[in-house]
């Protein structure tokens, strides 16, 4: 596959100290298909919220730069989010399993199922989660409605 991205390389730090994680929110959900933007990456980690020192660590020697408890820019300028705990939802174990494998700048990773992205982003409420579920919503319309032609087709 080359050499990593900056993501990537973040990813593969992750990776190499067995931590697990979740590609999240809109990043998510756009890797399924959905028609949408979104400026940073938002990382579910499957540890509790005190060891986030842990984590910078690994993301500042995987290139990033650290800019705030929960945030770090990659090399390339992207931010990614860290969380570790995500509104409206259950613990990481129980949502891991709604997780679906996408591709992310070449990698496939796992992320979070678009229904549970709409189940959290209806929790959070913002004017853009707003946005976001009609965009989600949409998708899994159009979605259904090309399965439904298939189906009539065979």
């Amino acid at each position: 596959m080359g050499t990593p991205d900056a993501f990537g390389r973040l990813l593969e730090a992750l990776e190499s100290e067995a931590i697990p994680y979740l590609i999240i929110g809109m990043s998510a959900a756009i890797a399924q298909g959905v028609m949408g933007s979104t400026i940073d990456i938002d990382l579910w980690i499957d540890l509790p919220p005190r060891s986030y020192m842990r984590v910078l660590n690994i993301a500042r020697r995987a290139g990033a730069t650290v800019g705030a408890n929960t945030v770090v820019y990659l090399e390339d300028g992207r931010p990614v989010n860290f969380v570790y705990a995500v509104t409206g939802l259950g613990t990481f174990e129980s949502e891991s399993r709604h997780a679906v494998r996408a591709e992310i700048g070449g990698r496939k990773v796992r992320v979070l199922g678009l229904r549970r992205i709409q189940r959290s982003k209806r929790a959070v409420g913002r004017d853009k989660d707003h946005l976001h579920v009609r965009l989600i919503e949409d998708f899994l319309r159009c979605r259904r409605g090309a399965r439904a032609r298939r189906g009539k087709q065979r």
